[in-house]
């Protein structure tokens, strides 16, 4: 039986299978291939490996398949061809396939949670604050729960549709565009970055704007309203609660009524005045305060305790618009408002204002929408439609009040899936 490394023999699919274990490993060269060799351990497992010199380097061996997997005539066309390319091209395919081993362990360290992590740094200098808030809300809520743990190299556009699609399948059309944007945006990061080598989100549009033209019915907004105040008695949903109940009461958007924060404050003139730093429009607003949106705004301070309104987990973090739509979906399940979201309620407000007499052009400068015009008409006009917006607030929330007096009438489960 061969037990010599210098041993050599045709390496026929016979001469293998005659090959036993020993106590020892030993190698048996074939007499064909130079440096084509099998190595017999003691547990009886045969493996073909193939030893060469590259030009100018040392001598190498490249394992290349156990035995049956790996047959005698597929072993030397192998061999001769890493022979060959080491002789012909100056390639040193051991070194080669080192080199992929460690790419790819590069790649699998490089997960989503860790690029993400410099990428946020970037965005920091790069954007504005509340922009950045609003991208690491998505991150924190809809990518790390997904793919942080995963190397970034190997996420897929199938994987990504199929994600993004199911949180807009869940009713939050908003989220997964942010969700979509905030992948996209990193992958592009990555690949500037030399972290990988191919975007495969490159192209990809992501979910659509879709038109919506919901309006909540006057049962819909009693039943939301009774939730809002049965949210409010406890401690754990009280913030989220009463931003919903200004946001309803102001119209204005989510992501500006969860970063309301004292410097926003005319406690005298019962106003609040939102930055164009945080307007969609990037133009301040200026919100006059009807009594109850200063009450719930004045009662929210005294629940943080902070310079902010409405306080996220952490009680010194302010909240956010995904808070404020997370906490509304609960809501709108727990009593029975269909498939109503928090911009449907902006919306139903300005339907109702129209209903009820207010000019559109005040609905307008309510819900902050760019005005026509040169830029100094239009800041002189942020002040000059005060007195008006202040008294289109009044009427519209003794109107939300009158609707909401009465005893909400609970749906069905079938009335709901029936809608």
């Amino acid at each position: 039986m061969p037990r010599a490394s210098n041993h050599k023999l045709r390496l026929t699919r016979r001469a293998i299978e005659e090959l036993q274990p020993q106590p020892r490993r030993y190698r048996v060269l074939d007499s064909e291939i130079a440096g084509l060799s099998i190595m017999v351990m003691p547990s009886g497992r045969k493996t073909w490996s193939v030893r060469y010199t590259p030009d100018g380097g040392s001598p190498t061996e490249v394992v290349l398949g156990d035995y049956p997997g790996v047959l005698p005539e597929v072993a030397r066309d192998h061999a001769a061809k890493v022979r060959s390319g080491a002789r012909l091209e100056g390639r040193d395919l051991a070194k080669e396939r080192k080199e992929a081993r460690r790419q790819n362990a590069i790649r699998k360290e490089r997960t989503v949670e860790r690029i993400l992590d410099t990428y946020l740094e970037d965005a920091r200098r790069r954007m504005r604050e509340g922009t950045v808030i609003r991208l690491e809300s998505t991150i924190r809520t809809h990518v790390k729960p997904k793919f942080g743990q995963k190397s970034l190299a190997l996420i897929t556009l199938d994987q990504v549709r199929k994600h993004v699609e199911g949180i807009e399948c869940d009713g939050l059309p908003g989220a997964a565009r942010s969700t979509c944007s905030a992948l996209k945006a990193l992958m592009a990061f990555a690949l500037e970055r030399g972290l990988i080598d191919v975007n495969p989100l490159q192209g990809y549009a992501g979910p659509g704007i879709r038109s919506r033209e919901r309006v909540a019915t006057q049962d819909e907004l009693r039943l939301v309203w009774a939730g809002l105040e049965d949210m409010a008695k406890n401690p754990q949903g009280r913030s989220t609660a009463q931003a919903l109940q200004v946001a309803l009461l102001t119209l204005q958007r989510r992501s500006e009524v969860a970063g309301l924060s004292k410097p926003e404050m005319d406690f005298g003139a019962k106003r609040w005045t939102i930055p164009g730093s945080r307007t969609k429009n990037k133009s301040p607003q200026v919100v006059p305060l009807a009594p109850l949106a200063l009450k719930v705004i004045k009662a929210g301070f005294e629940h943080t305790g902070t310079e902010q309104a409405f306080a996220g987990r952490q009680r010194q973090i302010a909240s956010t618009g995904h808070a404020l739509t997370r906490g509304f979906i609960r809501l709108r399940e727990d009593v029975g408002a269909g498939d109503l979201t928090v911009h449907d309620l902006r919306r139903t407000g300005a339907t109702m204002m129209a209903e009820i007499g207010v000019s559109g052009d005040v609905i307008s400068r309510i819900l902050n929408h760019t005005p026509p015009g040169p830029q100094v008409t239009k800041i002189y006009n942020r002040f000059d439609y005060e007195p008006q917006k202040r008294e289109a607030f009044e009427r519209w929330e003794a109107h939300l009040m009158c609707i909401v007096r009465a005893k909400p009438k609970r749906k069905s489960s079938a009335s709901v899936d029936a809608r």
